[in-house]
């Protein structure tokens, strides 16, 4: 079986790259996003949790572990739960 694809991101490089994740590619469309809800550090790659902007269609509510591996120059996307943003706030 070989890896899933690596998704393209667009990220905002200030002093480094990438500072910020701006939006990615997700399930064959572009999705903005609305809010980055956790980030980490690690030696060997950069992590961000974010939220989507909710598509009109749908309405859905995604949120997504999106990694930067600096070694591969490559990003990647884990989905994760959705949850109501007042229950990140605690």
């Amino acid at each position: 079986m070989s890896p899933a694809p690596s998704p393209t991101v667009e990220a905002y490089a200030g002093s480094s790259y990438p500072e910020r994740p701006l939006r990615v590619f997700w399930r064959r469309r572009w999705r903005d996003i609305a809010q980055i809800e956790h980030q980490e550090r690690h030696p060997d790659r950069r992590c961000f949790i974010v939220r989507l902007v909710a598509s009109r269609r749908t309405r859905d509510d995604t949120r997504l572990r999106l990694c930067y591996d600096y070694a591969n120059d490559a990003w990647s996307a884990e989905p994760l739960p959705s949850h109501p943003p007042e229950a990140t706030a605690k």
